[in-house]
């Protein structure tokens, strides 16, 4: 089985273009252009002189600073090294027999499901019509023995959010089918998240990534929220130590950052929407995404996705290809929302390679 493309890879730039760090705009990977938070950057320096003691082993202070943060119980909540480690042990904790997988989605979840022997049905999100969710479609494409859901929202790689009460409807028509929704990105539309409702709905699996919001996917940090027995089942087979003490000290930092999260929410809008009133200008057509990120289609007369991202990596400028991201073709990219200089240079360098 052949590994999935993910966006990233600058070391592997630096060595190939010889280039520095600094002379790469990597747009492939959607991180906060603000960078990680000097509160998370004390933290660290602070954690050093804790590298010699093992972490512990379930992260059971940072479970206890999510849960204050959250205003939930601490027996909903399972914190892990980032959520891909999750989302490659929930489908080994829970064997489900068959899976409905909502694409376009993260690359990841396909491989997670397959190595537990998951049976893996389809449906698809529509680019004419904006990706737009509908409930009534996730049911028509179930089967009888359907005992899980995945989607994520905000989607990846379209950004579009979904209306948490669709999702509320969708859990209860599942009845016993587990809904496990994706929420890597929700900290950018917290109007978006489920996370709280997992006290309600028994069915309902949240998951939560810090590396996007907080800018630290060096660390590996997220967390899983569900109800408690699902919790317990799912920390019973859970490998212990997958957090170090510099990343359960650079999570809580994360959580204690409230200007940080402030400035975020104000800054990514407003850099979201002057990109994609630039991209528009080349006639490229853009989603209505919501997060850090926007999914973008070219238009006929361009070179393809392939092709542009090409001429662009010999320029320092990183791009995600959306081609092996079905259903979308080689027309379709994503972009994420950089500081506003790496903006405007990025529309520039596009607007000689689509117009000559």
């Amino acid at each position: 089985m052949s590994k999935p493309i993910h966006g990233g890879g600058v070391d592997h730039a630096m060595a190939e273009l010889n280039l520095s760090r600094e002379a790469i705009h990597d747009f492939s990977a959607s991180i906060n252009p603000l960078g990680t938070p000097s509160q998370v950057q004390q933290a660290l320096t602070a954690a050093l002189g804790r590298i010699g003691d093992y972490p512990e082993i379930e992260a059971a202070s940072l479970r206890s600073e999510l849960a204050q943060y959250h205003s939930i119980p601490e027996e909903n909540l399972l914190p892990g090294s980032g959520s891909t480690e999750l989302i490659y042990l929930l489908p080994r904790v829970f064997r489900p027999r068959r899976v409905l997988l909502v694409l376009p989605c993260f690359s990841e979840y396909a491989p997670a499901l397959k190595q537990a022997g998951c049976q893996i049905d389809t449906v698809s999100l529509a680019p004419e019509t904006g990706f737009e969710f509908s409930a009534e479609l996730i049911i028509k494409a179930l089967k009888e023995d359907t005992d899980l859901v995945l989607l994520a929202n905000p989607g990846n790689p379209t950004g579009v959010g979904i209306d948490p009460q669709q999702l509320l409807r969708l859990a209860e028509q599942l009845g016993d089918t587990r809904l496990l929704i994706d929420e890597a990105f929700i900290d950018f539309c917290p109007q978006h998240s489920l996370l709280t409702e997992v006290m309600k709905a028994s069915n309902l699996l949240v998951l939560r990534s810090m590396t996007k919001f907080y800018a630290i996917p060096g660390l590996r940090a997220g967390y899983l929220a569900a109800s408690a027995a699902d919790i317990a089942r799912v920390q019973a087979l859970k490998e212990p130590w997958t957090m170090s003490n510099l990343a359960i000290a650079g999570a809580k930092a994360c959580l204690a950052s409230a200007d940080y999260r402030q400035q975020t929410l104000q800054l990514i809008p407003q850099l979201r929407t002057e990109l994609q009133q630039g991209l528009e200008a080349l006639d490229i057509k853009v989603f209505a995404g919501e997060a850090n990120y926007l999914c973008c289609c070219l238009p006929e007369h361009s070179p393809d996705a392939g092709k542009l991202a090409g001429c662009l990596r010999k320029q320092g400028l990183l791009i995600r290809n959306c081609a092996d991201f079905k259903p979308l073709d080689s027309r379709y990219f994503r972009l994420a929302v950089l500081s506003r200089d790496a903006n405007l240079y990025l529309l520039s360098r596009l607007r000689l390679l689509i117009e000559g």
